[in-house]
């Protein structure tokens, strides 16, 4: 077997274009997700951890939500990790997303991976896209790093095989740096992950990695356990048992993702056993698994069903490169809980990602046998003795070494956090000064509060203001600055901001108002609309900030949300006939136009924008645009284009 090396490329792709950060707070979740119902049968320790650490906002962080549908040629930084026996391809800028794993020895990529890039507002800043392995940290939901730019470096593999690549950045909300080692064992692919936390407090601990595999009629999920904690989109977590939970889901069988009718989420019983596995078969015997070491206790399936909004969703997202399932692990039992990442401590584990076969017969026969069979497959190629050695060796001669040859450099706010914090950076993480290897230079503003964190006042654009950071930390730099008379105009928006997260409306419109009497910005203004309860003016505030930042296209989606919930419908025509040509023809603008039209009645009018419309910032549960269709064409199918609906308490017509 040849050594694994680990080297910088280009990655050429069809899709999206992302566009820039939104300079608006985020005062809420994207999508706000209720609590659950949680079955009487749930322990005691698994209700408090779902009751812990959801995030009230994705701030410090921006949104992503000015992406388009198109095809658009793109040409990505990548770096390429191989061997003889198995070729990885990783996107430092989304995330670190491992986006294709070929296994050369079986002449097959193992993971989904779609033939377009495609966003959708799932991730805890709006855009996220499918396809194959992403590191979910933070909070429930899709990282707020999904769409952010990583550290990667070589390092050693710590079996002596050759090269492999620590991925690493800061994750802001949690205020915690982390990394991710990938190396090659062969025609396995091992990633071993570290989160240090630096501070005394205990902190809420998210993490899920989540595996897109390829599914197909016959593609059957095997874990070895006898029940699941099922979640869908109605907001109950549930016990059931597998493979067949009956109640209202009937006969279906949950290891064969292609014969559910709805989405739902399946978290596995696995946490009493040792080297756990998530495996996915085809009817064939190949097959693809994970397991790790004991610190990941979680396993699950995630399905998009069959029924309209899950086929329709799978090809939003994933164009025609077919449909896909998600096989998942993580440091809970369910992604509604969040553990505690010890102060002062740190936790981490090693993943192991292969492909495996079986023969068709016993994938295809009695779900217990199969699953213990496709556990001790995967236990052949990793037992679960050998990963807790592996790990063992990576953590004493490679988490805490300096890594080598840089191969794509990301942020620089992990620089200012520890600015801010007056401290070493982590062993092992080191956070460059510079942000010249971002993205996008614009949507960086880790220097321009760089001299904040140092105590000096800020040179923050007006049009492109930075986004303020939230933990007491910046609160209390913001404070001491703003009290400063020649700090300016931002600090006095930031305390603004703080105060508004925080539910002081009084305090929050000073703050906003101070901030204007210095220097106007839409940011300003635009907090005071949102805090406003006199539509008119709201309406008045939202123009102005427009004409201050004509960029930033959610203000007229705010502003027109505004107009449709008071019932302005004949207002909102207006606004829309005066907008520019290339924000009338968003999506999300045409949606709240329709809505407009059928709110006066307007239904014909209504139906021709819908006949074209399509929207590409939807969210994941959004049945806006199946709603608005049955309320102008009552008693008509929903057209497929159209029907996003994910929940079996949703209406459905026939199709």
């Amino acid at each position: 077997m040849t050594e694994a090396s680990a080297r910088a490329t280009t990655v050429g792709l069809t899709g999206a274009q992302l566009g820039p950060t939104s300079r608006l707070p985020a005062y809420a979740p994207v999508r706000p997700r209720p609590f659950p119902q949680v079955d009487a049968a749930a322990p005691p320790q698994m209700r408090e951890r779902v009751a812990r650490g959801r995030l009230a906002t994705p701030l410090p962080y921006g949104l992503r939500s000015d992406y388009d549908r198109g095809a658009h040629p793109l040409r990505l930084p990548g770096v390429v990790l191989a061997n003889d026996q198995a070729r990885v391809t990783i996107l430092p800028t989304l995330g670190g997303r491992v986006w294709s794993f070929v296994d050369l020895t079986r002449g097959r990529e193992l993971l989904y991976v779609p033939d377009q890039l495609r966003f959708a507002a799932f991730g805890l800043s709006d855009a996220w896209f499918a396809g194959g392995i992403e590191w979910n940290f933070g909070s429930f939901g899709h990282t707020t790093l999904t769409t952010e730019p990583m550290h990667a470096a070589v390092v050693p593999a710590p079996d002596g095989s050759g090269e492999g690549v620590r991925l690493w950045d800061w994750e802001r909300t949690r205020d915690v740096p982390f990394s991710v080692d990938l190396w090659l064992d062969g025609p396995r692919l091992m990633a071993s992950t570290r989160l240090v936390n630096l501070d005394p407090e205990d902190k809420p601990l998210y993490w899920w990695t989540n595996i897109a595999v390829p599914e197909t009629d016959g593609t059957r999920v095997l874990v070895p356990a006898t029940h699941a904690w099922r979640t869908d989109y109605r907001g109950v977590l549930s016990q059931v048992p597998v493979p067949q939970p009956g109640g209202d889901l009937g006969d279906t069988d949950v290891s064969r993702p292609a014969a559910s009718h709805f989405a739902a989420d399946y978290f596995f019983e696995v946490e009493d056993q040792v080297g756990r596995t998530v495996t996915a078969f085809e009817p064939d015997g190949r097959g693809f698994a994970q397991t790790s070491t004991a610190a990941l206790r979680g396993r699950k399936l995630f399905l998009w069903g069959r029924g309209p909004g899950g086929r329709r969703w799978q090809r939003h997202l994933g164009g025609d490169a077919g449909r896909y399932a998600e096989i998942q692990a993580g440091v809970c039992a369910t992604q509604l809980e969040h553990d505690l990442l010890p102060g002062g401590g740190s936790i981490s584990w090693t993943e192991c990602f292969t492909g495996v076969d079986l023969p068709p017969q016993v994938v295809a026969g009695d779900y217990a046998a199969a699953s213990e069979a496709a556990r001790a497959a995967v236990h052949e190629q990793a037992s679960p003795e050998r990963l807790e050695q592996l790990h063992a060796t990576w953590l004493r001669e490679v988490a805490e070494a300096e890594p080598g040859e840089s191969l794509h450099v990301g942020s620089g706010w992990g620089r200012t956090e520890l600015t801010l914090r007056g401290s070493s950076e982590p062993v092992g993480m080191p956070f460059p000064a510079a942000a010249s290897g971002a993205r996008d230079a614009g949507d960086d503003d880790s220097a321009t509060l760089l001299p904040l964190a140092a105590g000096e006042p800020v040179d923050a654009d007006p049009l492109r203001p930075p986004l303020p950071g939230v933990s007491n930390r910046w609160r209390s730099a913001v404070s001491a600055l703003a009290g400063r008379p020649e700090a300016g105009w931002w600090p006095l928006f930031a305390e603004a901001v703080h105060a508004h997260l925080d539910g002081d409306a009084e305090r929050a419109r000073n703050g906003y108002r101070r901030s204007l009497a210095v220097t106007p910005s839409a940011v300003a203004l635009r907090g005071l609309a949102l805090l406003s309860d006199d539509v008119d003016e709201a309406d008045d505030l939202l123009r102005r900030a427009f004409e201050l930042a004509p960029h930033e296209r959610r203000l007229v989606t705010e502003r027109l949300e505004k107009l449709v919930a008071a019932g302005r419908f004949t207002r909102v025509l207006d606004v829309e006939a005066a907008l520019p040509d290339e924000i009338r023809r968003h999506g999300r603008t045409r949606l709240l136009l329709a809505t407009a039209l059928a709110g006066l009645g307007a239904t014909d009018r209504a139906r021709a924008v819908l006949d074209d419309l399509e929207v590409a910032d939807l969210a994941e549960g959004d049945n806006a645009t199946a709603e608005l269709w049955r309320q102008v064409s009552p008693g008509t199918a929903v057209p497929e284009r159209l029907d996003f609906r994910m929940s079996r308490d949703d209406p459905v017509e026939a199709s």
